[in-house]
C-alpha cells in the first residue's frame, strides 16, 4: 500500500471518528435534558418524552433542546439548556430585556392529534352522518355523572346539528370496579343485537331510572333490558345469546384496549376530528370545530 493511501486511509478515519464523537456529544446532551426533565419534574408515570429541535441557546456555552410531553390530551413544549459537555442543566425561563425567550421558543400547548382510522369507527354505534364536518369519538362509562352530563350536552348539540356531527360511542368502564364493567357488557351485547337496540339501552342507561337501576343488582338491570327490548320488537334472545357468549364482553375489552393505547386514562374523554379532548362535551368547542 503507498504512503498516499495509507494517508488518504487514515484521514478518512480520522474524519470518521470526528463525526462520531460529534454525534455521540450530541445525543448525550439532548439525553440529559430527557433524563433530567424525567426525573426533576412532577410528570406522570410512563409520560412520553419527545425530542423535537437541539440548537445553540442565548447562554453562551449551553445548547436549547427542545422537548414534547405528551400529556393525555396535549402535547406541551419544554426548552431545556445543556451546556455542551452534558453536566451543567437549566430548567425554567430565560428572561432577556424583560422577554420570556423560553416560552416564545417553546411555543403554545397544542391539541394531542391521532390518526383517525386507528380509532375502528364502523365497529362502534354511531348518530349522525358518515361525512359530518365534526365526528365526536367519546370514551364514556355509563356509572360516571360526568359522562352524564357530557351525553346530555351531546344530545342537544346532535339535535341542533344534525346533518353537521357524527357521534360515535366507546365503552371505558373503570376496569377497577366490577359493576361498572358489567353494565358496559351489558349494554355492548345490546349492540350485538342491532345498533338501534344499542342506543334504546344507551338512553336508558343515562336516564335517572337507569342510573338506579344499574347501581343494582345485575340481574335487576339485566330483567329490565329484556323488558324494554322486547316491548320495542328487538330480539331478546339475541341478546341473551350475546351476553351468555361473550360479545358484549369482547366487544368491552377491544373499547378498553383502543382507549388505552391512545392515551385514555379516565372518562368522559372525547376524540374530536382526530384531537384527543379530556372532559365533558362542550358546546363551545363543539361549535369551534363547526367554524360557528
Amino acid at each position: 500500500m503507498s504512503k498516499r493511501t495509507v494517508r488518504a486511509v487514515f484521514l478518512g478515519s480520522f474524519i470518521l471518528a470526528v463525526a462520531w464523537s460529534s454525534f455521540a456529544q450530541e445525543d448525550k446532551v439532548v439525553q440529559v435534558a430527557i433524563d433530567t426533565v424525567k426525573t426533576q419534574m412532577r410528570l406522570p408515570k410512563g409520560a412520553e418524552i419527545k425530542f423535537v429541535e437541539k440548537k445553540e441557546s442565548p447562554i453562551p456555552g449551553f445548547y436549547q433542546v427542545k422537548l414534547s410531553f405528551m400529556a393525555p390530551d396535549r402535547e406541551i413544549p419544554l426548552i431545556v439548556y445543556v451546556d455542551r459537555d452534558g453536566e451543567k442543566v437549566i430548567l425554567g425561563s430565560l428572561f432577556v430585556k424583560g422577554e420570556n425567550l423560553t416560552r416564545k421558543e417553546a411555543g403554545e400547548p397544542k391539541p394531542r392529534k391521532i390518526e383517525v382510522g386507528q380509532l375502528e369507527l364502523d365497529k362502534s354505534p354511531s348518530r349522525g352522518p358518515a361525512d359530518a364536518k365534526v365526528t365526536v369519538v367519546e370514551f364514556s362509562n355509563f356509572q360516571c355523572p360526568y359522562c352524564v352530563r357530557s351525553y346530555k350536552k351531546v344530545k342537544e348539540l346532535l339535535e341542533k346539528y344534525p346533518k353537521e356531527i357524527r357521534y360515535v360511542f366507546k365503552h371505558f368502564p373503570l376496569q377497577a370496579q366490577k359493576k361498572n364493567v358489567e353494565v358496559s357488557e351489558l349494554a355492548a351485547a345490546a349492540g350485538a343485537v342491532s345498533p338501534e337496540a344499542f342506543w334504546l339501552l344507551h338512553d336508558f342507561l343515562f336516564s335517572d331510572e337507569g342510573q338506579r337501576l344499574a347501581a343494582g343488582e345485575k340481574e335487576d338491570l339485566k330483567k329490565k333490558i329484556e323488558a324494554l327490548l322486547g316491548e320495542k320488537g328487538f330480539d331478546v334472545k339475541a341478546f341473551q345469546a350475546a351476553v351468555e357468549s361473550g360479545k358484549g364482553k369482547k366487544r368491552v375489552e377491544e373499547d378498553l384496549a383502543l382507549g388505552q393505547k391512545i392515551g385514555i386514562r379516565g372518562t368522559p374523554s372525547g376524540v374530536i376530528n382526530g384531537e384527543i379532548r379530556v372532559g365533558p362535551i362542550v358546546d363551545k368547542v363543539i361549535e369551534g370545530y363547526l367554524g360557528k
